[in-house]
């Protein structure tokens, strides 16, 4: 037995009837089977090893630790033993949120994370609570210099939600550095070879509180997302989705929410900025050319003047450019993304978010805290199975786990300042 006061052996014994009949395992009946040299583990261990240890410090640092303050210098829980329960306890977890997902959506009539009609219907019972013109003109009025600019600001077409209806959703793929299947050869390794497991995190927030989730892959963080929502119900309000440009991840968004008239999708503000400084590095004859289009470009994207900036891309002096192609593709990426960019000066006014940072602090704190430092490397399950038990620490479901093997599966409160 792995138990919070130590690590120790015990015999158990098997009562024979009278009739010579022998009964099962009472250890087994009680505890369940274990294969080969494995260890029961009670459920102060894990509060301790996994919740204070292996989720924030190396495991070989936990178990030091452990077996330290166990007062067990040798026969302690090895390091390697550490790693694997923290692991095997983690796809527990995925596996819990994948069947209960699975059977959420199975209730509400869902099938290939495709909503079905009735409730698509009930989502869009509600009209989406947004902020009264009046405000949002007002603001216009501050942020556009000229009366064609508040026009064209005017008629951007994403709405400005309630902050105190809505729900905010961030989503990110996040890798860590991946093990390769066998040692490499004396050969230094080139950057090029390196290669990374990548897992898909959400962080999910209202008005009430947050909530975390990550997956291996995109198609399962949609189902328990969606699972999430719809177990919560909070398809009715305003959904906003904050992400970056990637077409894979925008499309397999649209497609599982298509019909729900609250929902919309907005194009992350430090990304966009981001894509137009690469392509316009690209394009442009030197840093100081780059800079000066840049500060231009990035003004009437702030103000959500994507047609403006692609007329600006068009009639740049060619004697400043060395790539054409890659303004078509600045070009094509802002057309494409057009439906997303919002004014995103009215909406800082307005006290509205305009960045994924939600999402990014999410990826820090289940994946890059822990996994990021020099000289690690994890495999796809062993990563997306550590972050699955940082994140039932996270979202302060530890406890309740160990001691039912149960998630609620609700949204965790704020802290009270």
């Amino acid at each position: 037995m792995d138990g919070e006061i130590g690590r120790f052996e015990f015999m158990s014994y098997t009562a024979v009837e009278s009739s010579g009949n022998q009964p099962s395992n009472r250890v087994n009946t009680l505890y369940g089977s274990l294969p080969g040299k494995s260890w029961y583990r009670t459920m102060g261990f894990k509060e301790i090893a996994y919740t204070h240890g292996s989720t924030t410090e190396s495991y070989r640092k936990t178990s030091a630790w452990l077996n330290r303050i166990r007062h067990q210098v040798t026969g302690g829980t090895p390091s390697r033993t550490m790693q694997d329960s923290s692991e095997r306890e983690g796809t527990r977890v995925l596996n819990h949120l994948t069947q209960a997902s699975e059977a959420i959506l199975k209730t509400h009539g869902v099938i290939g994370n495709t909503l079905p009609a009735a409730v698509v219907a009930s989502a869009n019972e509600s009209k989406p609570v947004h902020l009264a013109p009046d405000v949002v003109s007002a603001v216009i009025e501050q942020c556009g210099k000229t009366e064609l600019i508040r026009q064209q600001m005017t008629a951007n077409p994403i709405p400005y939600e309630s902050p105190h209806h809505s729900l905010n959703i961030s989503i990110d793929d996040v890798g860590v550095k991946r093990q390769r299947d066998q040692r490499p050869a004396s050969v230094p390794e080139t950057p090029t070879a390196r290669k990374y497991a990548y897992q898909t995190v959400v962080h999910i927030e209202n008005q009430l509180g947050s909530y975390r989730l990550n997956a291996l892959g995109l198609t399962t963080m949609l189902t328990m997302l969606l699972a999430f929502l719809l177990h919560n119900d909070l398809l009715q309000g305003p959904i906003v989705f904050f992400a970056d440009g990637q077409r894979s991840l925008h499309g397999a968004i649209l497609t599982t929410f298509a019909g729900v008239s609250a929902l919309q999708l907005i194009l992350d503000w430090y990304h966009l900025h981001e894509k137009c400084k690469q392509l316009l590095s690209l394009a442009c004859q030197g840093r100081r050319l780059r800079n000066t289009h840049l500060t231009h470009l990035a003004a009437l994207l702030w103000h959500g003047l994507v047609d403006a900036a692609l007329v600006y891309l068009e009639f740049i002096d060619p004697d400043h450019l060395k790539d054409t192609t890659a303004i078509d593709k600045l070009q094509g990426y802002l057309r494409r993304n057009k439906p997303h960019i919002p004014c995103y000066c009215v909406r800082k006014q307005l006290g509205l978010r305009n960045s994924s940072n939600r999402g990014e602090k999410a990826n820090d704190l289940l994946v890059s805290s822990r996994q990021k430092h020099n000289g690690m490397s994890w495999s796809k399950t062993g990563s997306v199975a550590l972050a699955a038990l940082t994140a039932l620490v996270s979202n302060q479901e530890a406890t309740h786990w160990f001691r039912t093997g149960k998630l609620n599966f609700k949204l965790v409160p704020h802290p009270v300042k």
